[in-house]
């Protein structure tokens, strides 16, 4: 009897540690759906600010015709059109990601009706596991309990672990790709400067262009291991210190990238990058030592588990 209820509480237990991985997720996704919104309309406005300077200057107006006399028209409408192309592109990929989300809101909705009553289902397990501990009495029954209950505990953290150790080295490894081919752009860069004209411009602007397609894969990437460090200290006994996280992962939501064309910026960008990678590591190996504590704790418990059944 009572290896049945630990089984279904072990199924169970595994059913409701998702169910509440997905409902908090998608209380961020809602969270995170109301700023954009409310970002779309300020984005909104500075494309039509941005709009209005251009066409102001486009026109034959007293500021127009100022520039012109002092031969900065075509530099200041360069500069308005750089600034539209921006705002317009800064909107266009909130609208999308507004979109997006709407769609994973309605999916996460839909995963979470599957779950039926799951926190009811274990609650009503638990109380009759502590029914049968309470009846069959004894010591040996009760330190049985316990230690099922944690060894249970143990195999759902270590996955939890795991899973933000997998999310980390992914990140490493396209972190990893983004550097290659910023220190490409830089090197082309460097050429470029020293007159090396037309091929290596456009090698450079081609690996820059590979470089903001790399780091935006890298956004998502970030998102995903943020959540999973969330997860680990939502879901389990330790907690991982992921305070420092926002520093290297804003540098990648703010799209800076696309301001790599200056050789000082691709230097700069080479730096956050290193920074990252290096903030990422020391979290990862932080996990990995926490995950070897684990599996010990683990395995020691088992060994309990079996020196009872065994007396």
């Amino acid at each position: 009897m009572l290896d049945r209820l630990n089984e279904e509480i072990f199924e169970i237990k595994k059913r409701l540690r998702e169910y509440n991985k997905l409902k908090s997720l998608r209380e961020a996704m809602q969270d995170e759906l109301s700023q954009l919104v409310q970002s779309r309309g300020d984005l909104l406005q500075r494309h039509e600010k941005e709009l209005k300077d251009v066409e102001n200057l486009e026109k034959s107006g007293v500021k127009s015709l100022f520039l012109s006399i002092t031969g900065k028209r075509e530099e200041y409408l360069e500069k308005e059109k750089e600034e539209l192309l921006r705002a317009k592109a800064s909107y266009e990929e909130c609208q999308t990601n507004i979109q997006d989300l709407e769609k994973d809101l309605a999916e996460a909705d839909m995963l979470l009706s599957q779950f039926g009553d799951v926190e009811g289902n274990y609650k009503q397990l638990l109380k009759e596991k502590e029914e049968l501990l309470i009846e069959s009495g004894g010591i040996q029954g009760k330190a049985l309990g316990e230690r099922l209950i944690r060894a249970d505990e143990l195999e759902v953290d270590i996955k939890e672990v795991k899973e933000a150790i997998a999310a980390g080295r992914s990140t490493l490894e396209s972190l990893e790709g983004v550097r290659e081919k910023l220190d490409s752009a830089k090197g082309w860069g460097t050429w470029d400067l020293l007159g090396g004209g037309l091929v290596s411009n456009l090698a450079k602007h081609s690996a820059i262009d590979e470089a903001n397609r790399r780091a935006r894969q890298v956004q998502h990437q970030l998102k995903a291991f943020r959540k999973e460090l969330s997860d680990v200290n939502e879901f389990t006994d330790i907690e991982v210190n992921i305070s420092a996280f926002a520093s290297f992962a804003d540098f990648f939501l703010d799209g800076l990238i696309a301001d790599w064309f200056v050789q000082s910026r691709i230097n700069d960008s080479i730096s956050h990058v290193e920074d990252a990678n290096g903030s990422i590591e020391n979290i990862v190996r932080e996990l990995e030592n926490r995950l070897a504590g684990l599996e010990e704790d683990l395995k020691s418990t088992k060994e309990e588990i079996g020196e009872i059944l065994q007396n």
